[in-house]
């Protein structure tokens, strides 16, 4: 009887430990570009008429993200990623993006990976004193500071790339960043979204993390994304 239990608890950490294998050193767990477009393809033709006017952010079809590298028990790398809720809007005036403005409600933050044994939403509340401290930092913000080039052709619904130079304020400090976006006209509505993630160096925003117990380090550097999707408001 006692060989066949311990038979049955090796049988069980050989499965625990092929399971850590598997999902901290094997399995593929980059984090996924948003992308404007269509899930599942193909896109609604656009009916925009034209994009001058204000746009404002559909809340429950968009979102923002920031990604981060954790290093667990000093051996594996792992992404993580948060996602928090956005609002906004901003004003195009002969095809030109002239003012915009964004807000991500950092009290929304949430994170979708679960590693076995872990809960995720420990993050959350460890970013509310440490980190993004998001108790007392709880919105980051984007306004744009210099006019965004669409061209004429986002209305007909090409798919346009452009500048975009603006304040990041995270975590209380203000930064100039400069990214690329992809816009592109689905339907009714403007989709936008960055065309690679956006690098941030948590020390340029006064940022330091602290490890929870089972990872060995965290990334002084991360980044961040969002995808807006935009009706006439």
């Amino acid at each position: 009887m006692v060989k066949k239990l311990l038979g049955l608890v090796a049988v069980v950490v050989l499965v625990l430990i092929g399971a850590g294998v598997w999902y901290f050193v094997i399995r593929d767990d980059s984090v996924e570009k948003d992308t404007v477009g269509c899930d599942p393809e193909p896109c609604a033709a656009s009916t925009v008429e034209s994009v001058d006017g204000t746009w404002a952010v559909v809340p429950d079809d968009s979102d923002t993200s920031l990604v981060i590298t954790e290093t667990i028990g000093g051996l594996a790398d792992h992404q993580v990623e948060g996602n928090t809720a956005v609002a906004g809007s901003l004003e195009i005036a002969d095809s030109s993006v002239t003012e915009a403005s964004f807000t991500a409600d950092m009290t929304t933050l949430a994170f979708t990976d679960a590693p076995p044994g872990f809960n995720v939403a420990n993050r959350a509340n460890a970013m509310k004193t440490t980190g993004l401290e998001t108790e007392a930092f709880p919105e980051a913000t984007f306004a744009l500071t210099a006019p965004i080039e669409l061209g004429d052709d986002v209305a007909g619904g090409d798919t346009v790339t452009a500048s975009a130079t603006g304040d990041l304020t995270l975590h209380g400090v203000t930064k100039s960043i400069t990214f690329d976006v992809t816009v592109k006209a689905v339907g009714d509505t403007v989709q936008v979204t960055p065309s690679d993630f956006v690098p941030i160096v948590l020390a340029d925003y006064d940022m330091e993390v602290q490890a929870p117990g089972f990872v060995a380090d965290i990334g002084d550097e991360g980044s961040f994304d969002f995808k807006l999707v935009l009706q006439p408001g």
